[in-house]
């Protein structure tokens, strides 16, 4: 191949991936395909490849073509050992769990987190399923305080045969929500009744550390202070600058908790979130944890947003409390917080 042609199709490649940032998932997955059927791909670094791969894989899923994407989502850890390096230290010879036939009889399952905290509160959901199939252990970790039953939390992966990343329990579930569409499981400690004084609040969200896509700025949300003068809001976004603490701070319907989460990770919030009226969330921890107590959640979602949420869906197959509003062209938070001005 030349280097023309290697300049060219690089340019397909960054033009198809470009079409998916930009929401355009059906014309994105038809150019993808193409892309790892053809010869060049064999070409490509493995790295590479597994990048791509990966895109496909939270394509196929967000458009409900399951199988398909959990096929190319296998890929996905292959390339990221160094997140188990610890597990590996401590056991050499642990194994990486691809599927459910590997598994001999007596054979045991360490999951460990992977650090996406929003994830390990819904991946948890998975464990309901894994009862009675396999001998499993969770790996310990910064959210272990919130998990109910502490018998399955682990320090060590010596005494373990195989291990899975926790967000890849739906994939060898081969997870679809017509298959499983209950989780009345509780696997979270029982919330406390000590922020009663927050039930007439609602709890707000509006940016997470994780995803600058995935956030608001703070001075979007004027207008929602505003207009929605008689709602008490409660902000459970942490790490204030100063210009935006005073921003905040300027509007007499906006409450605060000190020290939000400074003894344990979302311990306050986790509670607190059982307590208020309903909640307004940015795709973060925040809106598992709503998901999983039950209440009502609006969703304020970046366009193109997680799998979880599907392309054009109102509500989540997961969580039926919660209510989604989309941002209509990628960025645009303005008309989200308009429509949920709106709804409230």
């Amino acid at each position: 191949m030349s280097p023309i042609d290697t300049k060219e199709y690089l340019n397909f490649v960054n033009a198809s991936l470009k079409k998916m940032d930009e929401g355009f998932y059906d014309e994105s997955l038809i150019d993808l395909k193409k892309v790892i059927s053809s010869n060049f791909f064999k070409k490509l670094k493995t790295n590479d490849q597994l990048f791509i791969r990966k895109r496909i894989s939270w394509i196929q899923l967000t458009l409900g073509y399951y199988d398909e994407g959990w096929n190319n989502f296998v890929y996905n850890w292959i390339k990221d050992s160094h997140k188990f390096k610890k597990i590996y230290e401590q056991n050499n010879s642990i194994k990486y769990l691809i599927n459910f036939n590997q598994i001999k009889k007596n054979e045991k399952l360490l999951i460990w987190n992977d650090g996406g905290f929003g994830d390990y509160i819904y991946q948890l959901r998975f464990l309901v399923h894994l009862v009675n199939r396999i001998d499993f252990k969770i790996y310990d970790s910064k959210m272990s305080h919130l998990l109910k039953d502490k018998d399955l939390i682990v320090s060590n992966s010596k005494k373990f045969d195989w291990h899975l990343p926790m967000n890849q329990l739906p994939r060898i579930l081969n997870y679809n929500p017509t298959k499983y569409s209950s989780f009345n499981y509780n696997y979270l400690i029982q919330p406390f009744k000590k922020y009663q004084q927050f039930k007439n609040h609602v709890a707000l969200c509006y940016k997470t550390n994780t995803s600058k896509a995935k956030s608001i700025d703070y001075e979007l949300l004027e207008k929602l202070f505003f207009e929605k003068k008689n709602i008490n809001f409660l902000i459970l976004s942490k790490d204030f600058d100063k210009k935006e603490f005073s921003f905040l701070s300027s509007f007499k319907n906006i409450s605060f908790v000190k020290n939000l989460d400074k003894s344990n990770l979302f311990i306050d919030t986790f509670n607190i979130l059982n307590s208020v009226k309903y909640v307004i969330s940015v795709d973060t921890a925040v809106t598992h944890i709503a998901g999983y107590l039950g209440k009502k959640n609006y969703l304020l979602l970046r366009k193109p947003g997680s799998f979880y949420w599907g392309v054009k869906e109102k509500k989540s197959p997961d969580y039926p409390n919660h209510i989604i509003l989309r941002q209509k062209t990628v960025g645009n938070w303005i008309s989200v917080i308009d429509d949920v001005i709106k709804l409230i």
